[in-house]
């Protein structure tokens, strides 16, 4: 029965909690530690950062008194990133190309992330693989709605996704998402993926925009176009309340 019990209990409690020690013990870092360890540029696409900040709709995000800036990477610790999904099996050259550039507004409950989409995250028609986008949407329309749960921490109950577009590859997108509902240990969370506001003389990736006085406003489209919409119900198992000091991404 000792022999019994020692195979089937205490050797898989005892890995079980080797293993959550190890695990916990890099998330268990302070704010001002983590946002010092964010990505170098070395292993980024520059050039997009470059003409991301010359844009005038990244440059109001950045002066508005309602938003935080940061990049994705500063909220997960080095030795996880490899295995997260965003900042490990999507992250590189001609996959996920930047660091994802985040602007949240707490007190109103949105986010603005944006990304840039390399050519090896593409599907067999050309396009970005709508499991890639999934993923993003999920990953950023929860991170949007932890701040509303008692722990600050929660889990995909549901996420419909409606696919409008083709996202290009080599191509800059915005996801969008806020809060449109929240009670208790549930919330829910609406957001869209689109291409960037349009600028004068702006290029993103492969995509050029150019909007001149003399021009009617017919002749253009001002509007972004939409990729895809998603809402998704995050909600907070009890139990999470004993775990809660765990800063997990």
């Amino acid at each position: 029965m000792s022999g019994k019990f020692t195979r089937l209990v205490l050797l898989p409690v005892t890995g079980f909690a080797l293993g959550f020690g190890y695990f916990v013990k890099p998330w268990h870092l302070d704010e001002a530690s983590l946002q010092t360890l964010h990505r170098p540029l070395h292993d980024q696409r520059t050039d997009i950062l470059d003409k991301l900040r010359q844009t005038e709709w990244v440059r109001k995000l950045k002066e508005s008194s309602a938003y935080v800036m940061h990049r994705q990477s500063e909220k997960v610790p080095p030795p996880h990133r490899d295995y997260h999904v965003g900042q490990g099996l999507l992250y590189g050259p001609s996959k996920l190309e930047i660091d994802p550039v985040v602007f949240s507004d707490d007190e109103n409950h949105k986010i603005h992330v944006i990304y840039h989409l390399g050519q090896n995250l593409s599907n067999e028609k050309g396009a970005v693989h709508k499991g890639v986008l999934a993923l993003l949407l999920d990953e950023a329309l929860c991170y949007c709605g932890f701040p509303t749960l008692p722990s600050k921490r929660g889990v995909t109950a549901a996420l419909d996704i409606s696919f409008v577009k083709d996202v290009p590859v080599d191509s800059t997108i915005v996801l969008n998402a806020q809060v449109v509902e929240n009670k208790g240990r549930k919330c829910i969370i609406k957001g869209t993926l689109e291409s960037p506001p349009i600028d004068s003389t702006t290029t993103l990736g492969s995509m050029k925009y150019w909007i001149a006085k003399s021009v009617p406003k017919w002749a253009y489209n001002p509007q972004p176009t939409i990729y895809a919409t998603a809402t998704c119900i995050l909600v907070e198992p009890k139990w999470f309340k004993y775990v809660s000091w765990i800063n997990i991404f």
